[in-house]
């Protein structure tokens, strides 16, 4: 029996109009995204919008509206509505490491390890994760950043794999240059 049904047979009209409204914005996240995907960016946001205006809370409808909004040249709104983000789930690792790349790309380094800290905590494995701590770490501290890179180097997908022997590759010459 549905979410919807069991609330409804209990009396509790509240709580149905919330699961009805609830599904409502998960079908709006999934369309938007799926616009976006298809890179119908504009109506892709729109959708997301609607989708947070039904579910205000949602992580992943913010950390979807925000790509939609990156897309569309806000990137100022976007990484405000990571820090929402982030703030309400910090250890979830997509705002979160969108957020870190923003402040990256700011040379707000020691923010990013801020942000990714929470992340590695409880997803120690991260590739990803471990390839932004890298990252975010190279100017302060190069060994950290190696151990972190080491991890990320482990990632099947080739993409990230060359960029975290590329950062080792730059730290190791830095450390043998010191």
């Amino acid at each position: 029996m549905s979410q919807f049904v069991d609330l409804k047979l209990r009396g509790n009209d509240r709580r149905t109009a919330w699961c009805q409204e609830s599904s409502v914005g998960t079908d709006l996240y999934r369309d938007g995204m799926a616009r976006l995907d298809a890179g119908d960016v504009a109506e892709g946001r729109r959708l997301l919008e609607e989708a947070l205006r039904k579910s205000p809370g949602d992580v992943a409808v913010m950390h979807g509206l925000s790509r939609a909004l990156d897309l569309a040249g806000e990137r100022a709104r976007s990484v405000e509505l990571l820090e929402h983000a982030h703030a309400r789930a910090p250890s979830e690792p997509g705002p979160a490491l969108d957020l870190a790349m923003a402040l990256l790309e700011r040379e707000e380094d020691a923010r990013a390890v801020q942000v990714i800290s929470p992340v590695l905590q409880a997803h120690p494995e991260d590739t990803r994760a471990n390839l932004y701590m890298a990252m975010a770490l190279a100017k302060t501290d190069a060994v950290k950043a190696r151990v972190h890179a080491a991890k990320a180097m482990k990632d099947p997908d080739p993409e990230v794999k060359q960029q975290a022997q590329a950062l080792d590759g730059v730290l190791a010459a830095h450390q043998g240059a010191s």
